[in-house]
């Protein structure tokens, strides 16, 4: 008896890896999405509170209004022309309860020329609300030209 649970414990926890990381870059996707549209509500609605970002200075979020302000200076100050991102995001487990999504970036104008090369370390973590980022951070590869 405890040997078919244990097996059937074995085939069933790659299954719920594999869903856990379909959950998270389901998020991750919606969050690029939402950014890509300057979106500040729906940017908002993908991190849990407390939450941090580090990039050329560290800020904790500890609310929704702070998300909100931090994404509306973000995007006051994207490069010039930006229309579009593209990324090449990879899911690692950190823990049994954070994954951290690894996004390789470029933004974009209008003219598919590139602006802008950097990497975003994403880390999640599960809520009741499901799979919410709880800090970002962020390193410049720099601007283009």
């Amino acid at each position: 008896m405890h040997l078919k649970k244990a097996l059937l414990t074995l085939l069933i926890f790659p299954i719920t890896l594999v869903a856990q990381e379909t959950e998270i870059e389901n998020e991750y996707n919606a969050y690029l999405k939402d950014f890509m549209a300057f979106d500040i509500e729906g940017i908002a609605s993908h991190f849990t509170t407390p939450s941090l970002s580090i990039n050329a200075s560290t800020q904790v979020m500890q609310d929704e209004n702070d998300i909100k302000n931090a994404y509306r200076a973000a995007i006051a100050n994207i490069q010039n022309g930006y229309a579009y991102s593209k990324s090449s995001p990879e899911i690692n487990q950190v823990t049994d309860k954070i994954y951290c999504v690894t996004n390789t970036f470029t933004r974009h104008n209008s003219a598919d020329e590139i602006l802008f090369k950097g990497t975003s370390y994403n880390f999640f973590k599960e809520t009741e609300s499901g799979w919410k980022i709880l800090l970002i951070q962020s390193a410049e590869d720099g601007l283009v030209r």
